[in-house]
């Protein structure tokens, strides 16, 4: 399937579970009403459910909320409901890593400059052996600057918004190195189809 009609097929269900929710959390007070049967079992019952529906809705708009821009060399993106909004320099961006596919692909960004980011942390010798492609390249990188710093973020949240979020990087971060991973993740978000 082309990334552009999956991301279409999810917009498409994301807004039929929010009218499903907001149908629920309206039916439930109305039938207990119609029902007559109010006492304060049922009552603590119904509220109960309500602020379950509006936790699972809130729960779904923080996954799959992702919105970025590109602006003079530097990349903005909001990742989740109650995030702030983060900044990269493009020309920093060292290495672009993902590891998953579809809903399930984390984007790992590792720069040379942190910029105001908090969520931005310094590399470890723990995330270096849990992500071991990115060893690689970090290895390759710091023969060439060795005295420099590199700090990276891992994006989790967006579902497939984040296959444009990917393309953007590919497309304004050209001094980046891409792991084989992001790269066959680049090309779904080119065009070619989902298996």
């Amino acid at each position: 399937m082309d990334i552009y009609k999956a991301l279409k097929k999810e917009k498409k269900s994301i807004k039929r579970f929010y009218i499903l929710m907001i149908i629920l959390a309206i039916l439930l007070p109305t039938t207990l009403w119609l029902t007559g049967i109010i006492t304060k079992f049922y009552i603590i019952y119904v509220a109960l459910l309500e602020i379950l529906i509006l936790l699972a809705i809130l729960k779904k708009r923080d996954y799959t909320k992702l919105e970025f821009s590109y602006k003079n060399n530097k990349l903005k993106f909001t990742n989740g409901l109650f995030s702030q909004t983060h900044t990269i320099l493009c020309d920093k961006i060292a290495i672009v890593h993902t590891e998953g596919i579809e809903d399930y692909m984390k984007i790992i960004l590792v720069s040379s400059a942190k910029l105001r980011n908090r969520r931005m942390k310094l590399i470890s010798k723990n995330f270096l052996d849990k992500y071991p492609q990115i060893s690689e390249e970090y290895i390759k990188i710091k023969k060439i600057s060795s005295d420099e710093k590199y700090y990276f973020q891992i994006i989790k949240k967006g579902g497939l918004k984040k296959y444009p979020f990917l393309n953007e990087i590919f497309k304004y971060c050209v001094k980046a190195e891409f792991t084989d991973d992001c790269i066959e993740n680049i090309k779904i978000a080119r065009g070619e189809t989902l298996n």
